[in-house]
């Protein structure tokens, strides 16, 4: 049977009363979960322009970081003007993972097991590759950062910078080298050979009714002077026969 004396209920209410003010007491004790932080947040890029096919290392920066386990980044870009490469530095140690799309790409790295959190500088750089001439804006999208007891800060269009591209050099054409027109005779060129008719019976032949031709072909003159040359040798051998006959008398 229960005790409903006046004393009785005042304890009862006093050590309620303790009871609610020692948990007061532990809730306000126990330490506040600590969310992950970051003084700033930048990024740097090629400060000159850069002629298109080069490559353009894009530098992500956490600085003064603290108790951050994982972080995921978002960089966005014109497709046009730039692609995706690489990564080319990431926090030594824990787990790397990258997510691709055009115009885009996707950082994230964890701890591992009961490795610390990143505190001071964080560092990622992803290197893309510039694909024409323009302005490229590259945009740090969205930002996620994880503590270690799992708390989260994101964050959207957090940084940005522009990339100035130089289109690339149109090759100049090299003409043909000239070619000479063929000679014709109007050109004073030699004209081709005219087929001729030959004779029967040519130069060769001894009889025929053919006639010689070339350098040994005479005249009707000169053929007269001939005939001359060899009358007069003719009447001087025929006196020199007769003196020789008189003589062997």
């Amino acid at each position: 049977m229960r005790d409903r004396s006046p004393g009785t209920r005042a304890r009862r209410r006093a050590l309620h009363a303790t009871v609610a003010a020692l948990g007061l007491l532990l809730v306000a004790a126990a330490p506040a979960a600590a969310a992950p932080a970051v003084d700033e947040v930048a990024l740097t890029g090629p400060t000159a322009a850069v002629p298109a096919g080069a490559s353009v290392d894009v530098r992500l920066d956490l600085r003064a970081a603290a108790d951050v386990y994982a972080y995921e980044a978002t960089l966005a870009f014109d497709p046009a003007l730039l692609a995706y490469d690489q990564v080319t530095d990431v926090p030594a140690g824990g787990f790397d993972d990258v997510t691709t799309a055009p115009g885009g790409v996707t950082v994230r790295h964890t701890r591992l097991g009961t490795s610390p959190p990143l505190t001071g500088d964080v560092t990622t750089t992803v290197r893309l590759t510039a694909l024409a001439g323009g302005t490229a804006t590259v945009r740090l999208a969205d930002l996620t950062l994880v503590g270690s007891d799992a708390a989260t800060d994101t964050r959207a269009d957090v940084a940005s910078l522009d990339v100035v591209v130089t289109p690339a050099p149109t090759p100049t054409p090299t003409p043909p080298a000239p070619t000479a027109p063929a000679p014709s005779p109007s050109d004073g060129g030699a004209a081709a050979p005219s087929p001729s008719a030959t004779t029967p019976g040519g130069a060769d032949a001894g009889t025929g009714s053919g006639t010689r031709t070339g350098a040994l072909s005479a005249t009707g003159a000169q053929v007269a002077g001939v005939l001359a040359v060899a009358l007069a040798a003719l009447g001087l051998g025929a006196v020199l026969v007769r003196r020789r006959a008189v003589a062997s008398r």
